[in-house]
C-alpha cells in the first residue's frame, strides 16, 4: 500500500488516484500539486497560476514543504500524481510562512503606496495576502522603480509600476485571444510587460485581462474610480449581444449598472471569458441621448398619456377591423419584431394574431430557414467539448465565428492547440486566430464539393465526425432552400451524420433566432405587407436592419407606392432615441397617425430566450426605469385589456372553434417535430376542417436521387465588418465606448490585413 500525508493527514495513494483497474484517474493524471490540495481544501496562495492558462511558475508565492527535500517546491509546476506517493506534503510549516513572507517582500519592493486610489482595493490579491501572508517590518530604504504606463487602447487602463510580473495577460493573449500583443522585455530589474513598439490590444477579448490581473495594474478604462467592491449589489443575468447569451454578473450602484463579469457556465463548469461587447456595451441602453428624450416628452407631450394612448389605438384598430368585416377595404395591421424579442411576448401576440385576423406578424430579417426539426437551425454536435474532441475537420459556411460567435470560437481554437484538427473556410478572408485553408468565395465551390469535384472532399470521407458551421446569413440568399438541400446531400454523403452526431450546424448571431424558429414559422415584412395594410408596428426594430433598410432604398427608388391616407397609422415600440426613425416614416411608410410607445431596456425587463445551442436561458429584472417605459408585455396585456370593451368581428368563421393554451399548442408543436411531420406549411385550417396531416416523411435518402437545384453564382460577403457596432443587438451603435473601440479599430485595420 502506498500512502501520503498532507499537513500529517494520511492518504491512500490507490484510492485518490487510481480507479478500479488501477489506471491513474484522467481528471487527475496530469492535475497540478497547488489545485489537488484546493480540492482537498487546503488553501495555497498563488499570484502566477489560473486554471484556464498555462503553468509560468514565476511569482513563487505558492511554495510549498516536501519532506526529504532540500528547498521548498513550487506547488503550480508539480505534479501531484508524480510528487505525493510516500511522501509528506506541509503547507503551513514555519519554513513555508518565512518563504512567503520573503516572497512578499520583494514583490512589494518596488510597488507603489496608491491602495487608497487604486480601482482594484477591496479585490486585489496583494492587498490580501501581504495582510495574512506578508512581514510586518521594512527593511528597504532604497527609491521605488517607476515604469511608464501603456495605451492599450479604450478598454484596459495601465498603471505599470504596480505590475508584478505574474505574466497572466502575457499568457491570456497567446493561449486564449491568439493576438499575440503583449510579451516580456528587458532582464532583472528592468523587465517590464508590454507592446513593444507603440501599438495597442488589438482583440475582441481584451477585457478580460482586467479580471485576471490579481493587482491593479490592469483596470477599467471607462469606469475609473467609481465603485468599491462592499457599495455594489451582484445578481447573475445573460448576455445579449449574441446568440449563446452567456452567464454573466451583473453589479448594481443606486439603481445603475456599473459593472458586468463573466458568470459561471453550469454546462462547461467553468467561467465564460466575455467579449468587450458583453462587458461594456450597457452604456448603450442609457445612454445621456435616451434620457434626454424621455425627459423632453415628459415636459412638453403631456397629451401622450398611457391610457389615452391605448384607446385611441383600440379605436383606430377597432375602425379598420369592421372596414374589413364589411369587405370595404381589407387591410391588415403589421407588426414587425426582431430576433432580440423574448418568448412570452412573441406567444402572447401569437395567441393575439390567431384571434384577430386582421394582425399580421412579421420577422423584421428574411432568413428563409426550414424549422421542420430543430437540427436545423441550431449549433448541434458543437457545443459538448467532449464530442469536438473527436473530430478533426471543421468547414465555415459564410460564417465569421471570432465576431459572430466568440464563444465559439474560443471552443475550435483550444481544439486547435491539442492537434490533429484541420478548418476550411468557404467565403470572405478572416482572421480566427488559427489556421485557416480558403478554398473560395464563390457559393458554387459548394457544389462542386456535393458533386466530389473538390479536393476538399478526400479530407471529408478520410475524417472522423467532420463539422459544416453555417452563418444564419447564409439563408437571407433567395436560393437558400437549394443550399439546405446542397448540405443534406452532403450531410448524407460525406460522413457528416452518423447516430449520436449531426455536423451540420447553423451559427445563430442573434439571443432568440432558435426560439423564433420554434415557437412557429414566420414571413418577414415586404413590400407587399406595406402597400396591403392600414398600419406599421415596428417592435424593436431598427431602421439599420438589412430588409428594412432594403425596403427604404426600394420606396425611395418609386419601384412602388404607398398612398397616404388620413387613417394610416405607424406605431414606433422602442427603447431607443428615435428621432432617426421619426424623420424616415414618410420614406417608408407615409403615415398621418404617428405614436412612440417607450419600452424598457434588455436589464429593466424580465424575459426567457433559446439561445443557438438550444438552451433556455431566463433573465429576471435587475433595475427600475426612472421615466414612463413600460414592459413589452404590459403594453400588450393593456391592448387585450381595453380591447374586450370593443367586439371585433375578425372573420369568425376561421376562429370560432379554435382554443389555444400556449404550453399546449407548444408541446404539440414539439410532438410534431420530433414525429418528423412537416409542420411549415401547418395553419389554424388544417385543424379546423381536420384534415389529414400528411405522413411522416423518411429521414433517409436514395443515393444519386437528388435532383438538380440552380445555384446563384454569387460571391458570399461578411456581413459583420464591424464587430464593435456591428451586430443584431440595438444597444452597442449607441454605447460611446464601443464607438470608441471602432474608432481605434478602424484606425488600425488595412485592406491587406484579414
Amino acid at each position: 500500500m502506498i500512502f501520503f500525508s498532507i499537513n500529517q493527514k494520511k492518504y491512500n495513494f490507490a484510492s485518490e488516484f487510481l480507479d478500479e483497474l488501477g489506471e491513474v484517474k484522467q481528471s487527475y493524471n496530469k492535475l497540478p500539486l497547488i489545485e489537488y490540495c484546493e480540492l482537498k481544501g487546503y488553501k495555497i496562495p498563488h499570484y502566477c497560476y489560473h486554471k484556464k492558462l498555462s503553468i509560468a511558475g514565476n511569482c513563487r508565492m505558492c511554495l510549498v514543504e516536501l519532506k526529504n527535500s532540500p528547498k521548498p517546491i513550487v506547488s503550480c509546476a508539480m505534479s501531484a500524481r508524480t510528487c505525493l506517493p510516500n511522501s509528506e506534503l506541509y503547507t503551513n510549516s514555519p519554513l513555508v510562512k518565512k518563504a512567503r513572507e520573503n516572497i512578499m517582500e520583494f514583490l512589494l519592493l518596488n510597488h507603489p503606496l496608491d491602495c487608497p486610489i487604486c480601482d482594484q482595493g477591496g479585490e486585489c490579491d496583494l492587498q490580501d495576502q501581504a495582510i495574512f501572508f506578508g512581514f510586518t517590518k521594512k527593511r528597504f530604504y532604497t527609491y521605488k522603480r517607476i515604469v511608464t504606463d501603456k495605451n492599450l487602447g479604450p478598454v484596459v487602463k495601465t498603471v505599470m509600476t504596480r505590475c508584478i510580473h505574474c505574466t497572466r495577460c502575457v499568457r491570456f493573449a497567446n493561449e486564449i485571444a491568439g493576438v499575440e500583443d503583449l510579451g516580456v522585455f528587458g532582464r532583472g530589474m528592468h523587465s517590464e510587460i508590454g507592446t513593444y513598439i507603440d501599438k495597442t490590444f488589438q482583440s475582441e477579448l481584451s477585457g478580460n485581462v482586467i479580471d485576471l490581473c490579481p493587482v491593479g495594474a490592469l483596470t477599467s478604462k471607462p469606469y475609473p474610480f467609481l465603485i468599491r467592491s462592499w457599495e455594489v449589489k451582484q445578481f447573475n443575468s445573460i448576455d445579449f449581444s449574441d446568440g449563446f447569451g452567456l452567464e454573466i454578473q451583473v453589479f448594481l450602484k443606486n439603481n445603475s449598472i456599473v459593472k458586468i463579469l463573466p458568470g459561471y457556465n453550469s454546462f462547461d463548469r467553468s467561467n465564460n471569458w466575455i467579449t468587450d461587447k458583453t462587458r461594456f456595451s450597457f452604456d448603450g441602453m442609457f445612454s445621456p441621448e435616451r434620457k434626454l428624450l424621455k425627459t423632453l416628452e415628459s415636459d412638453n407631450e403631456k397629451s401622450l398619456f398611457w391610457d389615452n394612448l391605448f384607446e385611441e389605438l383600440i379605436y383606430i384598430i377597432y375602425c379598420h377591423d369592421h372596414l374589413n368585416k364589411h369587405y370595404l377595404k381589407f387591410d391588415c395591421l403589421i407588426l414587425v419584431f426582431s430576433s432580440t424579442i423574448s418568448l412570452e411576448v412573441l406567444n402572447l401576440l401569437l395567441l393575439i394574431s390567431k384571434k384577430y385576423s386582421f394582425l399580421k406578424l412579421r420577422k423584421s430579417e428574411s432568413l428563409k430557414i426550414n424549422n421542420d426539426l430543430e437540427t436545423n437551425f441550431i449549433l448541434n454536435s458543437t457545443t459538448n467539448k467532449q464530442k469536438l474532441l473527436l473530430s478533426n475537420l471543421c468547414l465555415f459556411l459564410g460564417v465569421n465565428s471570432r465576431y459572430e460567435g466568440s464563444h465559439l470560437n474560443l471552443k475550435f481554437r483550444q481544439r486547435y492547440l491539442k492537434g490533429n484538427f484541420k478548418f476550411f473556410s468557404l467565403g470572405s478572408l478572416m482572421n480566427l486566430t488559427y489556421p485557416v485553408s480558403h478554398i473560395g468565395s464563390n457559393i458554387n465551390t459548394l457544389k462542386t464539393i456535393v458533386e466530389g469535384n473538390n479536393f476538399v472532399c478526400q479530407n471529408f470521407k478520410n475524417s472522423v465526425n467532420p463539422l459544416i458551421i453555417c452563418g444564419s446569413e447564409l439563408f437571407r440568399r433567395k436560393d437558400s432552400n437549394n443550399i439546405s438541400v446542397l448540405l443534406e446531400a452532403l450531410n448524407s454523403y460525406g460522413n457528416l451524420s452518423t447516430k449520436t452526431w449531426n455536423g451540420v450546424s447553423v451559427l445563430n448571431s442573434s439571443i432568440n433566432d432558435v426560439g423564433i424558429n420554434v415557437l412557429s414559422y414566420f414571413l418577414s415584412v415586404s413590400e407587399k405587407d406595406l402597400k396591403n395594410s392600414f398600419g406599421i408596428y415596428f417592435l424593436n426594430t431598427s431602421l439599420s436592419t438589412g430588409n428594412i433598410k432594403k425596403l427604404i432604398e426600394v420606396k425611395l427608388l418609386g419601384y412602388f407606392k404607398v398612398e397616404k391616407t388620413l387613417t394610416h397609422l405607424f406605431i414606433e415600440q422602442t427603447n431607443t432615441t428615435h428621432n432617426l426613425l421619426r424623420s424616415k416614416v414618410n420614406s417608408i411608410y407615409p403615415a398621418c397617425n404617428y405614436r412612440n410607445l417607450p419600452n424598457n431596456v434588455f436589464f429593466e425587463t424580465s424575459g426567457t430566450y433559446v439561445n443557438t445551442e438550444g438552451f433556455y436561458k431566463k433573465k429576471l429584472k435587475l433595475i427600475t426605469s426612472i421615466q414612463k417605459p413600460k414592459d413589452d408585455w404590459y403594453t400588450f396585456r393593456k391592448f387585450l385589456a381595453y380591447s374586450k370593451r370593443l367586439k371585433f368581428v375578425s372573420q369568425p368563421q376561421l376562429t370560432n372553434k379554435i382554443h389555444f393554451n400556449c404550453n399546449n399548442l407548444f408541446n404539440f408543436k414539439n410532438f410534431i417535430c420530433f414525429s418528423y411531420y412537416a409542420v411549415k406549411s401547418l395553419n389554424n385550417l388544417t385543424f379546423y376542417l381536420n384534415t389529414q396531416i400528411s405522413a411522416p416523411f423518411n429521414k433517409t435518402k436514395q443515393k444519386f436521387n437528388t435532383p438538380s437545384k440552380k445555384i446563384f453564382n454569387t460571391k458570399l460577403k461578411l456581413w459583420l465588418d464591424d464587430f464593435y457596432l456591428g451586430g443584431k443587438d440595438t444597444y452597442s451603435c449607441m454605447s460611446s465606448t464601443m464607438a470608441a473601440c471602432s474608432i481605434m479599430f478602424r484606425y488600425e485595420a488595412t485592406n491587406f490585413k484579414f
